[in-house]
């Protein structure tokens, strides 16, 4: 039984639904009719059933079940109650350092095991963050994700206007320049990558570099030197990390305090 809608791009719509026999209520993502009609679209959505399949963590949205029916793909996921990191700081401002280190740690956790299993996410960003009322984060929409076993790349993007197809995957607000360059040689430093620049705008409230366009932002995450946070976090950021030096997240501090924590010939 549909609910409510939660959300539509230009692949199809999020709905919120119950399941009549088990009463449970889910996330259900379907396909549009006009999505279907495309081959890598298809290919695109398999694989982020697949993908999802492979994922089973506290700090990842689950998928329960996944079919096709009368030319309807669909994917049933959990339904998390809350809101995303970039919208709670649109409606509250930036966090805390507290907040936003404890956000960023259990996302590093949920990518650490996508990690381990040999998924990269290569959409890491705070939309794609979901912040339980249990106060657990969920990372969310797997749909760019690659298995390091060798998918094939559907082309097509979602997101901040990146819709030209075979181009670029992912935010570049949040994207390597190794990812930028090509993604299919993205490797699991990408996320960490931008998990950091996540952390900086849940910090600030803004990206960690401007620009007009597509390019000038890409060009920035390239050529610009990091922008210090010493000023909004002052000590309190490294002794945040360094309490949990222990912790997946330990990456996320380094990756972001020096860009060549990612593989690079374009630095």
């Amino acid at each position: 039984m549909i609910l409510d809608k939660l959300g539509q791009g230009g692949m199809g719509m999020v709905l919120k639904a119950r399941h009549r026999r088990m009463g449970r209520v889910v996330a259900l993502k379907v396909m549009s009719p006009a999505a279907v009609k495309s081959k890598d679209a298809v290919k695109r959505f398999h694989r982020e059933v697949q993908t999802a399949a492979k994922l089973t963590h506290p700090n990842i949205v689950t998928a329960f079940d996944a079919d096709e029916a009368k030319g309807t793909h669909f994917l049933v996921m959990e339904y998390v109650e809350g809101d995303d990191l970039s919208q709670l700081v649109k409606k509250h401002g930036p966090m805390s350092v507290e907040q936003a280190i404890e956000c960023i740690i259990q996302a590093a956790r949920g990518l650490a095991h996508a990690h381990k299993e040999g998924v990269i996410h290569r959409d890491i960003k705070p939309a794609n963050l979901l912040l339980d009322k249990h106060g657990v984060v969920k990372i969310l929409d797997m749909g760019l994700a690659r298995l390091e076993s060798g998918l094939s790349d559907a082309a097509g993007v979602e997101g901040a206007g990146l819709t030209q197809s075979g181009t670029i995957m992912g935010t570049v607000d949040y994207m390597s320049p190794e990812q930028a360059e090509d993604t299919r040689h993205a490797d699991a430093r990408a996320d960490i990558y931008s998990l950091g620049c996540s952390l900086y705008y849940l910090l600030t409230g803004q990206a960690v570099y401007g620009g007009e366009t597509m390019m000038k932002k890409l060009l920035a995450h390239r050529d610009a030197p990091l922008p210090s946070l010493a000023d909004v976090s002052g000590t309190a950021l490294a002794a945040g990390f360094s309490q949990g030096n222990t912790d997946p997240a330990t990456p996320v501090a380094s990756a972001f305090r020096s860009k060549h924590s990612t593989p690079s010939s374009t630095r």
